[in-house]
């Protein structure tokens, strides 16, 4: 079963694009990723929705270092709110540095007020610039998998130019007994 919990180890330490399908948002799992990820070293991370760990992060790497501010200082994180910020986000960083993930990527392009033609050309865009990072660095996109008809119209582009593609699975919640006494 392939879960963020059990990805393989190398996946932020090669160099190559990585496409992560995931059924739910997993959000608390892409925090905990996330936590693991900055404790070994430093992160850039853009997030295509407004979504990005931070109270929850901070309480995880409390239980996990005593030097939080210090872990926290490895992560970068920019916001991108339309496909047109995704592409100026990618465009402006530098090929060499640390890894990339990108969370929800393919959310900024189901804005139904571009046209449909010009949200397809952002996309192409945004892929030559996710290969050329790849060259240089590990980057991991992340997007949920979506019944809708966009979707499948914007996959298959990131399917292409992707070096690894793993489907994950939600990790089952673990049933705990609540204490008696």
């Amino acid at each position: 079963m392939n879960t963020l919990s059990n990805l393989p180890s190398n996946i932020t330490r090669s160099r190559g694009l990585a496409l992560l399908l995931t059924v739910d948002k997993a959000r608390s799992n892409l925090t905990e990723f996330i936590a693991a990820q900055i404790i070994t070293g430093p992160l850039f991370v853009i997030s295509g929705s407004e979504w990005l760990p931070a109270f929850e992060l901070t309480r995880i790497l409390r239980s996990q270092t005593l030097e939080v501010k210090e872990t926290l200082n490895h992560l970068h994180t920019v916001r991108a709110s339309t496909c047109f910020r995704l592409f100026d986000s990618l465009a402006n960083i530098p090929s060499n540095g640390e890894p990339i993930l990108l969370l929800d990527v393919l959310h900024t392009f189901y804005d139904e007020d571009i046209s449909l033609r010009v949200r397809l050309f952002k996309l192409r865009e945004c892929c030559r610039q996710l290969k050329r990072l790849a060259l240089y660095r590990p980057v991991i996109l992340v997007t949920q998998e979506m019944p809708i008809e966009d979707y499948e119209k914007f996959i298959p582009a990131l399917r292409s130019i992707a070096d690894r593609v793993l489907t994950l699975e939600p990790d089952l919640e673990q049933i705990r007994q609540p204490a008696l006494f």
